[in-house]
């Protein structure tokens, strides 16, 4: 079975619904964060895509400074060009100096306003320019386990009934990765795919030294015994070779200490379902 690529300059308007929870030791961090957004492709050769995604409007409700800061970079970015390869893995960005353009003519100042003198601003407003200066590491930052995911990876390719593939997600625990084997299924029932991944811990290239140390640091004990419990399930259903709807669910779990749940929801909407008003509180950074 194929899933081929959308028309060039076919826009999809989609609505997601992002939520993680971060539970370390007592403490517990969490947010929900609704988006709309738009991706066309804009251009093809034989060797690659490239996929313009905009972000229309987006409210975010998290319980800590970091998510409204989030939601900011996530305005800062818009529209950001994706480059893929010909199966639809995300590998680049094709507007990355305009993006860094963006924040030095105007956005850092701006979102520095905003925060003022906010514990921590300025860490963040820092570590924001060294992102800037590296290309590389910045790609990394949108291939984490992230909305991204529902769009930009191999979809389209001849497809076997059942296949096994690894996916790696760069320094999810501090500087420690995590490896992940995944299992599709993939089915097919006239213009309709679906494809069904599960998952489960790569024991063979998991540095669970670095995780054990992460939450000594973290927690302040120092007698952990680190059973690390990993829970995955992603179902994406494209109709005519155009995504439809996709849910993503991701827990990784250790008993008493520390727990990580995140979920991405996403499904095709018509360009008049969309919101005719802002309704996020950050609509006023989009600039």
């Amino acid at each position: 079975m194929n899933i081929l690529p959308i028309n060039i300059a076919q826009s999809s308007w989609y609505q997601l619904s992002s939520s993680n929870r971060t539970i370390i030791g007592t403490k517990v961090l969490e947010f929900v964060q609704d988006r709309w957004v738009e991706i066309k492709l804009i251009s093809h050769d034989d060797k690659q895509r490239v996929y313009e995604y905009i972000l229309l409007d987006q409210n975010m409700d998290g319980t800590a400074l970091i998510h409204e800061w989030a939601a900011d970079m996530e305005w800062f970015q818009s529209p950001v060009q994706v480059i893929t390869d010909l199966e639809g893995k995300f590998i680049g960005i094709n507007n990355f100096s305009a993006i860094v353009s963006r924040w030095q003519n105007g956005y850092r100042q701006k979102i520095a306003q905003k925060y003022g003198n906010h514990e921590g601003i300025e860490v963040m407003l820092s570590e924001t320019d060294r992102l800037l200066q590296d290309p590389k590491r910045f790609l990394q930052s949108f291939m984490g386990y992230s909305h991204y995911r529902c769009f930009f990876q191999a979809f389209y390719k001849n497809r076997q009934a059942d296949e096994s593939s690894s996916l790696v997600l760069k320094n999810f625990f501090g500087t420690a990765d995590l490896p992940l084997v995944i299992y599709t299924h993939n089915q097919q029932q006239g213009n309709e795919v679906t494809i069904t991944n599960e998952a489960e811990l790569d024991e063979e290239k998991f540095d669970r030294p670095v995780l054990v140390r992460m939450l000594k640091d973290l927690t302040n004990t120092y007698n952990l015994k680190v059973d690390l419990q990993t829970e995955m399930e992603e179902i994406y259903k494209f109709k005519n070779n155009m995504l439809q709807e996709a849910d993503l669910f991701l827990q990784l779990h250790v008993p008493s200490f520390y727990t990580v749940v995140t979920a991405h929801q996403c499904r095709r909407i018509e360009q008049h379902q969309l919101p005719r008003e802002p309704v996020g509180k950050n609509s006023a950074m989009h600039i």
